[in-house]
């Protein structure tokens, strides 16, 4: 993609949303100039540990043509579970003729920067694993700071529309740093069914839905096993789509989760998703890493290889097995 075409591209999608400079400086050129998707590829596949994958920094931008981008965009996460930095899948246009495979995105199960789903043209985004979006890294937009945006999801060809129906995050638990935005997605159903208060328990206002946010008129369903209290909550359509929502109301002591609803209930502070008792050991995820059982915010200094988030030596994957 030529500099013209690109900051035209970057143009208009600031345009779109009304948004300022900063969010150029910050989010978009100097990734782009700094270095070549092929050159990060390539130190990704000689670095980084089994299952881990580098994210991307570069907002709606990419390099290459299309096709490159797609194949670039599968080379990075195709078997991945553990994105370190940010996911950010945007720009594939229908206009460039490509059948669009996106099942690779379905391995993943914890990012650490934020998410970025934006200038697309599919029906599904499959994220069926992702668990946790840890947003160290969060979208800054405004003043406000984003762990999940999702946004300009729809084509138009003359008088057919095409583009986003379903984000599908039947997994996802929790999203520590950030609230959600969805912007111009007027094919996207079942976001407005999600307890978002429960993904991102630290927000007042956990979620915003600005300009054509989603399908308000969707003729899609959820499944009637989704249903809590009489209300439906689900990521799309089949019982495998359901949202868990059953999580106790923590008392405002606590910092983040917990697992009892009194002062005493919180769950320990290296905690993700939620816990069983008060104990770094208790945790049903970790925040950070997992070490010998416990979770902890770093690997030890004797620890020198990382596998997603459990902290390894180096002997524990090179023993001989016979």
């Amino acid at each position: 993609m030529s500099d013209v075409k690109f900051f035209s591209l970057v143009i208009l999608v600031l345009l779109g949303f009304g948004f300022g400079q900063d969010l150029v400086e910050d989010d978009v050129v100097g990734d782009i100039d700094d270095v070549s998707e092929a050159e990060i590829d390539e130190t990704i596949s000689k670095s980084i540990p089994r299952g881990d994958c580098y994210g991307t920094h570069v907002g709606f931008g990419y390099s290459g043509g299309p096709d490159y981008h797609y194949e670039m965009l599968i080379k990075r996460y195709k078997g991945c579970t553990h994105v370190e930095g940010n996911l950010e899948i945007a720009s594939l246009s229908s206009s460039a003729n490509i059948s669009y495979d996106l099942s690779f995105l379905s391995t993943i199960e914890v990012v650490t920067g934020y998410v970025l789903l934006g200038l697309l043209d599919v029906d599904v985004i499959p994220l069926t694993s992702l668990k946790l979006i840890r947003a160290d890294n969060t979208y800054k937009i405004l003043g406000e700071e984003y762990g999940l945006v999702v946004a300009l999801t729809t084509e138009h060809d003359g008088s057919r529309r095409t583009g986003l129906r379903e984000l599908q995050l039947p997994a996802l638990r929790e999203i520590a740093r950030g609230k959600v935005l969805f912007q111009q997605n007027p094919l996207l159903c079942f976001v407005d069914t999600i307890a978002w208060n429960v993904i991102v328990p630290r927000e007042e206002y956990p979620v915003i839905f600005g300009e054509n946010a989603y399908d308000k008129a969707c003729d899609l369903q959820c499944a009637s096993e989704c249903e809590v209290d009489g209300k439906p909550y689900c990521w799309g359509q089949g019982i495998d789509m359901c949202q868990t929502v059953h999580t106790p109301v923590c008392d405002p002591f606590c910092p983040g989760r917990c697992f009892n609803e009194d002062i005493f209930g919180c769950c320990h502070p290296e905690c993700a998703v939620g816990c069983t008792g008060p104990s770094d050991t208790d945790c049903v995820m970790c925040k950070y890493f997992e070490h010998d059982g416990r979770c902890v915010p770093s690997c030890p200094a004797d620890v020198s290889y990382r596998e997603g988030q459990v902290c390894r030596r180096h002997l524990d994957n090179y023993l001989p097995n016979d």
